[in-house]
């Protein structure tokens, strides 16, 4: 049988190896084929150094300014982001892995891509193998006196395992299987389905804390390895998590990069999906996918990991049930990047007559309307609560107590996501190899100019907030940056900031909360300013409070710094090795959701296989460690 390009597509048999051919690959005018033609001969000799495990030729492969970054592959237990001066170490430490097959997929995708004045690169889609798995990857090949010899990004990650790939495409289910039941008493799908929901007979391998995005798709991924999970969920309904949020929520990232996994949205969905909607969605896609959930229901007394048994205990409480303990291999924690909500301690909030719900809580302006409203806090939420209470007429007043970095989703958005998420761009599933696998340093760098770019465009907006008294702070990276290294400080603007330039909503910046009094808020600078109601979008903490009130203190210390950057770039211990065995942080927005799941699924799927040591150290020579996560 003929090689198939068939990369990542689960259940298709294993593709014999031939050099790459398509219609026109060996006509240089053809910019995909000049592309795809460069990048097979570097794969051709990146495959030969691999077999003779000829490290010097693999590092002298790339440009100065190189990189490969790598998913489960180099270390079959963590990310890695290698420069090329430390391509060479990697291996050395690591191993050169056994990668065979390595080729150029698709190559009529392939492309030559003009980044800048003084960079273009050739760029294809790759696939490759190793003894137990299969995987996928993307080659740039920076263009040098005309030539494309030398890689400048290398990336590879790991897709399936051979013989335990996903149950679909020609490993779907049959189906009609319920027809092979015996007698009379044979039970239908829907019987069978709340069986299963149940867990009666046997625990669930995996237990899911929290039914959001995260909770959702990392569930998905599980089922469709077949790997039994439960998604634990507090509220009465998947979906609350959003539908129980402020009023007036919108999501702020497009549709394009909000895609769920195997069941993408509509070609009508909207661009900025209302909260509402999107819970709607949540229930349709647990249906349709075939999660497991237990609503209004927690664990309780947290969980104790035995080493021996390499098993969690712990106990569910159901609202009308009794309550069920449970042995687990795994739980993930997918409550959410946010912790618990961050309230600051401010002299005689008590003594407020009005509300002063954190943003979390707050249920919408309508009931405020004509009264006097303060928020404090000036990132996403604070903004669009503010926005809110004015369009009911509040008089509005939003406390700034630092710099705030203030883009335009008009300008911001099409600038960080064309070329990856956009209507008419590439399918999902090739945007999200195409984003991941730039390193996160690559991905300020590029975003410098970009930002820029954006800036200039903004500064009517910008300089408006300033002549306000909004103090800005003029982050030079962008807003993906700005979210993965420091987790907030940011709001992606989508009208609130002209509110607040045309003094319709008042700032008062810079100032410290002295104390909270009976009818309103006094400053450190004697000012004061009545509220009937005061919304503290204050932020979250550390997940790690979250894992320290829901798992217990002893798994929360030995649990690394959640989120910002390892001393490679990779963020921390979210989607990866935590610290504690068989215990995961699934988090992050939708885009990350829908690539880190897979991840983190693979690996829960590896060590279920007995493939990887679940017990593997975390690297600690790599930790970042930041206080404020």
């Amino acid at each position: 049988m003929a090689a198939a390009d068939v990369s990542g597509r689960t259940g298709i048999p294993e593709p014999t190896y031939e050099p790459i051919s398509a219609p026109g690959f060996d006509d240089p005018s053809i910019k995909p084929m000049e592309a795809a033609k460069a990048c097979h001969a570097w794969c051709s000799k990146i495959q030969q150094a691999i077999d003779s495990k000829d490290i010097d030729t693999i590092a002298d492969s790339f440009s100065e300014d190189g990189w490969w970054r790598d998913m489960l592959i180099v270390n079959p237990v963590d990310f890695n982001s290698f420069k090329k001066s430390e391509i060479k170490a990697g291996l050395e430490k690591h191993g050169v892995p056994e990668i065979t097959k390595l080729r150029v997929v698709r190559p009529t995708d392939a492309s030559i891509v003009p980044v800048s004045d003084d960079m273009v690169w050739a760029q294809a889609y790759l696939a490759f193998e190793t003894p137990k798995t299969r995987g996928q990857g993307l080659l740039r090949l920076k263009q040098d006196n005309g030539q494309y010899s030398q890689a400048f990004t290398f990336f590879t990650t790991l897709w399936e395992i051979k013989g335990h790939e996903e149950f679909a495409y020609e490993r779907r289910p049959n189906g009609a299987d319920i027809h092979e039941q015996p007698g009379p008493e044979a039970k239908n799908w829907l019987q069978l389905r709340a069986e299963t929901v149940k867990f009666e007979k046997k625990d669930p391998t995996v237990l899911i804390i929290g039914g959001g995005q995260n909770g959702l798709m990392i569930a998905a991924r599980l089922g469709a390895l077949g790997i039994p999970a439960l998604i634990v969920e507090k509220n009465p309904q998947i979906g609350d998590n959003w539908a129980n949020r402020y009023h007036n929520l919108v999501l702020h990232d497009p549709v394009w990069a909000d895609h769920f996994p195997y069941l993408p949205y509509p070609p009508h969905w909207p661009i900025f999906t209302p909260k509402d909607k999107l819970a709607s969605w949540f229930k349709t896609y647990a249906a349709a996918m075939e999660l497991n959930v237990w609503n209004s229901a927690s664990i309780e007394g947290g969980a104790k990991y035995d080493e021996s048994t390499q098993e969690w205990t712990t106990k569910v409480v159901r609202e009308g049930q009794e309550p069920r303990e449970m042995k687990v291999k795994h739980i993930v924690l997918a409550t959410g990047f946010s912790g618990e909500a961050r309230i600051p301690k401010f002299e005689g909030l008590e003594n407020f007559k009005g509300p002063t719900p954190h943003s979390s809580k707050h249920k919408g302006a309508k009931e405020w309307a004509g009264k006097k409203a303060i928020v404090v806090g000036c990132c996403n939420s604070g903004h669009d609560i503010a926005a809110e209470f004015y369009e009911h007429g509040c008089d509005t007043t939003i406390v700034q107590r630092s710099s705030t970095y203030v883009v335009s989703s008009k300008h911001g958005l099409p600038a960080w996501l064309n070329g990856f998420y956009q209507e008419g761009g590439p399918h999902v599933d090739d945007a999200d190899v195409l984003f991941t696998s730039l390193p996160t340093e690559l991905v300020g760098e590029f975003h410098k100019i970009s930002t820029a770019k954006v800036a200039e465009l903004d500064k009517p907006i910008l300089d408006g907030l300033e002549k306000a008294g909004f103090k800005l702070n003029r982050y030079n990276s962008g807003l993906f940056m700005k979210y993965f290294r420091d987790g907030g400080g940011y709001y992606l603007d989508v009208g609130c900031s002209q509110l607040i330039a045309d003094g319709k909503i008042k700032v008062k910046q810079g100032q410290e909360i002295k104390r909270f009094t009976e009818n309103g808020i006094e400053f450190a600078d004697g000012d004061f300013r009545e509220a009937d109601i005061v919304v503290l979008a204050t932020g979250y903490g550390s997940m790690r409070d979250t894992v320290r009130r829901v798992i217990g203190e002893e798994v929360a210390n030995k649990v690394h710094t959640c989120w910002s950057f390892d001393k490679q770039g990779e963020i921390q211990t979210v989607w990866r090795n935590s610290g504690q065995p068989g215990f995961w942080l699934q988090c992050g927005n939708f885009f990350q959701a829908r690539c880190f799941s897979r991840l983190t699924a693979l690996q829960i799927q590896q060590i279920e296989l007995g493939l990887v040591d679940k017990n593997n150290p975390y690297p600690e020579e790599k930790e970042n460690k930041d206080p404020r996560f």
